[in-house]
């Protein structure tokens, strides 16, 4: 169990990360995420068995945990035609619209520990992907 320090320590490294990674190009974001669902893939039966270890759950219950956050890092690694920019012309009189998708920079996750793989499979893919570096 960590303490308001092992935060603020993870908070700061998050920040430095998100500075560059944020820079870092879709293109190169979404290869990450590629390999990271690559290993996700590889390792979904020892990281069940490690779930199953930490938090007693069936193995058959934590796998499907695994996979299911495996088919949230699919969804990420295909998110690049969502994060394009909008470009609306005439939406008034002499009025066009913009909209730019950025980074946030740092996202937290607060998760239950009924769900310890699943929910931060759901968050952690999909804020990468966005830029922003995930605690």
């Amino acid at each position: 169990m960590g303490d308001a320090q092992d935060v603020d320590k993870a908070v700061r490294g998050a920040r430095k990360a998100a500075t560059e990674w944020s820079r870092t190009s879709l293109a190169r974001r979404v290869a990450v995420l590629y390999r990271f669902r690559h290993l996700l893939a590889e390792g979904l039966d020892e990281l069940a068995m490690l779930v199953t270890a930490e938090h007693g759950k069936v193995h058959s219950d934590a796998a499907g945990e695994v996979a299911r956050g495996l088919e949230v890092a699919d969804f990420a690694c295909g998110i690049a035609e969502l994060l394009k920019a909008e470009h609306s012309l005439d939406v008034s009189t002499d009025v066009d619209a913009y909209s730019l998708r950025q980074p946030l920079g740092v996202v937290a996750g607060i998760t239950p520990f009924n769900f310890p793989a699943l929910v931060p499979l759901w968050m952690a893919p999909l804020a990468i992907a966005c830029g922003n570096a995930f605690v």
